[in-house]
């Protein structure tokens, strides 16, 4: 158990230094876990065999791995945000994250095969079986009823401009202050299904990425005095911050009240609890207050709210586009990748489906990846039939 625990306490410190978000302390205890186990994180990429990237891929991994680690020691010499980071202009900074993400979940992958399972670990053969994420579309209904499919993000308030614009309406160029005073705001709904996630840009500049099957219901414009959505699903929220309006999550079991702050809410309505997680400010969970690094939980039936110790940095990495879980069963690992990739699932035994993980993998179109980094744990094979996947523990 403590190599397992020295194994993800090290791949998520190496996360933290790839995406230059490590303190001092935590460099400190990253050296000096890796001069106690003896690991080398070259080694660990390089026993990545079982990935086969073409040689481009490679090349530019490689380019990738040296702009890190040259960004990394530049980055201690300088103070403030800078507009060219680790020498990538922003245009490209996608493609770095890209990379960087590969690398760091290539490694968190190979540290925990190397602890636990390097001895007794049999050889898989890779899945070639197809399962791939939904072909799905996000769709923003709106107050008339009509359905636009969405991309890329929906920005409301450039939205609210040009169906204002096509209807020829008078508040065109009126100021939003006067057109408020004139009408009430009209209500929109924007729905994302399996297999994607997406950006919303409400009108008072608060961003929320939703994840599969969610639903963000919100006004064209809020109020003076408050600002309120509806939440079905999960959320990642950035909220402007707005002293004289407070931001107010509404799901099917709580209430969210925040002024400025980033936060996630899971409130699915086929779970059983809902869980607010606190990233960085303050807010009210059904009049329980936060802080920064705590998951409320919220038990449906009992209406028992519980406070827990979390890492809350995960949940931004996921906003970012990485499947992250942290001291999740895999029951629960699984039933997130359902929603992406839209299988049915079993297990072997109940005791798996309850083991718990810290896991980091990038969010790809194609479960078979996934499936042979899970596997290189030792700890499970997958065997696929159709659409339905069974879970079994790796026979000795």
């Amino acid at each position: 158990m403590e190599k397992y625990l020295e194994s993800t306490r090290i791949a998520s410190l190496l996360a933290k230094q790839a995406l230059n978000t490590i303190s001092e302390a935590q460099e400190k205890e990253l050296e000096s876990l890796l001069a106690k186990t003896g690991i080398t994180p070259e080694a660990i990429y390089k026993s990545c065999s079982f990935i086969a990237p073409d040689q481009e891929e490679i090349e530019a991994q490689k380019k990738i791995l040296k702009e890190v680690r040259r960004g990394i020691a530049e980055s201690k010499k300088l103070s403030g945000v800078q507009h060219n980071i680790y020498g990538i202009q922003r245009k490209t900074l996608q493609r770095f994250f890209r990379y960087a993400a590969i690398f760091v979940v290539l490694l968190s992958i190979s540290l925990f095969a190397y602890y636990s399972g390097k001895d007794r670990a049999p050889v898989l053969t890779p899945h070639n079986d197809s399962i791939e994420a939904y072909n799905s579309e996000t769709v923003l209904e709106m107050p008339d009823g009509k359905r636009l499919a969405q991309s890329g993000s929906t920005n409301i308030a450039e939205i609210v401009k040009d169906v204002r614009y096509a209807n020829g309406s008078q508040t065109v160029g009126v100021s939003v202050k006067e057109s408020r005073n004139e009408k009430i705001a009209e209500i929109y709904k924007i729905k994302v299904s399996k297999g994607s996630t997406h950006t919303v840009i409400l009108q008072d500049g608060t961003n929320v990425v939703l994840y599969p099957e969610s639903e963000l219901e919100f006004p064209e414009f809020f109020g003076k005095s408050n600002r309120s959505v509806k939440l079905t699903g999960e959320g990642y929220f950035d909220v402007q911050k707005d002293a004289s309006r407070p931001f107010t999550v509404t799901t099917n079991s709580a209430s969210i009240v925040v002024l400025g702050t980033s936060f996630n809410i899971r409130s699915y309505n086929n779970e059983k609890v809902t869980e607010t997680v606190l990233v960085s400010g303050k807010v009210l969970m059904n009049n329980i207050e936060m802080e920064p690094n705590q998951v409320a939980i919220l038990d449906r039936s009992s209406k028992e709210v519980r406070l827990e110790s979390v890492d809350a940095s995960v949940y931004r990495e996921r906003a970012m586009g990485m499947f992250v879980f942290e001291n999740r069963s895999l029951d629960e690992i699984m039933r997130e990748f359902s929603l992406w990739f839209g299988f049915e699932y079993s297990f072997e035994s109940n005791s798996l489906a309850d083991k718990r993980y810290r896991i980091k993998l990038p969010r790809t179109d194609n479960f078979n990846l996934l499936m042979d980094l899970m596997e290189k744990t030792g700890e499970m094979r997958f065997v696929v039939n159709e659409n339905n996947i069974e879970v079994k523990s790796v026979k000795q």
